[in-house]
């Protein structure tokens, strides 16, 4: 891995949770638009589930981002 890519997974591992899943929500939706990634509709329904399932766990936890 790059030093840019080691640098952008620092600071995508340092921003708030909340953040965390808006980024990775915005860089899988374009991922689709490069030739050689583009996912599956099976790898998006897991992809999906396991984001829900992370964000499920968060707010029976009480950790929800989001205070109002």
């Amino acid at each position: 891995m790059s030093d840019t890519a080691t640098q952008l997974l620092e600071t995508f591992e340092s921003l708030p949770e909340k953040e965390r899943h808006e980024l990775l929500i915005a860089m899988l939706r374009r991922s689709g638009e490069l030739p050689d990634t583009k996912l599956s509709d099976e790898q998006l329904v897991v992809i999906a589930d396991d984001l829900f399932q992370s964000l499920d766990a968060e707010e029976s936890n009480g950790n929800d981002a989001d205070p109002g």
